[in-house]
């Protein structure tokens, strides 16, 4: 029978130095390896902060419109996370407008705009997660569609015979009030996770702020184009010995301050009562009448309407159907003209 006995006393030295030299081998190696994941994951950790601050800093610095820098945004989302199915969205009372979209990096026709409230399949098709994000202010991140239906906070309808497994939506929040989205989508299922959800979340509250600055930009810009308007109408006024040579001007100057087409006057045939077109920038059109918007905008001064269509929309030729229509009357002695 062996025993420890037999073994010299040398041996026996030698085999528990070595014992205990493979054993600190082992902790060290242990030890290096977590230090080398700690430090690649510090890498990694740096590496995304480095990227989030340079989106940011991009975006927030920009002095663009707000199209442009929709399309920044998605720039930018794509050093982060994969945006090859990407979409900014922004809302405007009802309606959703798409202002960025690509689908597999194949960029889609914007705008596109859509009514949330809308009865139809294509409208649902843009409503129910979207209306949700929109509501809750919350974001979602959907790993897997099949699999994740029925716990859904609101139901998709996709149009498509290759539908998004896996999503990620996140709101654009500024001052309590949403103001659009951003979405990223995937056929693949499982391919977006919440270190992407986090890392799209800091963009996405930075591209709010900026793109509540660049709206309050255009409105200041719009307010100033308005007082330029208003002068210059004055001015070809005093100028002008005819009505309808001032009515011609004030149409022209609106159009080219505002890029508005078509831009219509409309006066009240004093005999028939019925409006009439008196002036547009869509050339002569004799005798012309128009009910629906500008109709109801003669019976109620001060009343303006951002159109969503209706039966009784204003009628007149037009090459391009309007999305949004307005209209303001003027009048003299509380009287519409």
């Amino acid at each position: 029978m062996f025993s420890l006995a037999q073994i010299p006393p040398g041996t026996l030295v030698l085999l528990v130095a070595s014992a205990v030299l493979a054993f600190v081998a082992i902790v060290l190696a242990a030890v290096f390896a977590r230090r080398r994941r700690s430090r690649r994951r510090l890498v990694q950790r740096v590496a995304e902060l480095e990227a989030l601050s340079a989106a940011g800093r991009a975006i927030v610095a920009a002095e663009l419109d707000v199209d442009a820098l929709c399309n920044l945004i998605a720039e930018q989302a794509g050093q982060i996370i994969d945006n090859r199915t990407f979409q900014v969205g922004l809302f405007d009372d009802g309606f959703y407008d798409i202002r960025y979209w690509t689908i597999d990096g194949r960029p889609q026709p914007v705008p596109q705009c859509f009514d949330l409230e809308a009865p139809h399949d294509h409208a649902a098709s843009a409503g129910g997660l979207v209306g949700w994000v929109r509501d809750s202010q919350q974001p979602l991140l959907v790993r897997d569609f099949q699999r994740e239906m029925d716990r859904l906070p609101a139901r998709p309808a996709y149009h498509s015979d290759d539908p998004p497994r896996a999503a990620l939506f996140l709101p654009l929040v500024s001052g309590g009030r949403t103001l659009g989205i951003v979405a990223a989508q995937s056929t693949r299922p499982g391919h977006f996770s919440d270190q992407d959800l986090r890392r799209l979340t800091i963009l996405a509250n930075q591209a709010a702020a900026a793109i509540a600055n660049a709206r309050l930009f255009a409105q200041e810009r719009t307010r100033a184009a308005h007082l330029e308007l208003v002068t210059q109408i004055a001015r070809q006024v005093n100028a002008a010995e005819e009505l309808d040579d001032v009515l011609q001007q004030t149409v022209n100057l609106t159009c080219s301050t505002f890029g508005f087409h078509p831009v219509t006057i409309f006066g009240i045939d004093p005999l028939t009562r019925e409006v009439v077109i008196q002036a547009s920038s869509l050339g002569e059109l004799d005798a012309a009448r128009a009910n629906g918007l500008p109709g109801r905008c003669a019976c109620r001064p001060a009343r303006a309407s951002s159109a969503r269509p209706r039966p009784r929309a204003a009628r007149w030729p037009s090459t391009t159907p309007a999305r949004t229509s307005a209209s303001w009357p003027t009048s003299t002695a509380s009287r519409p003209n």
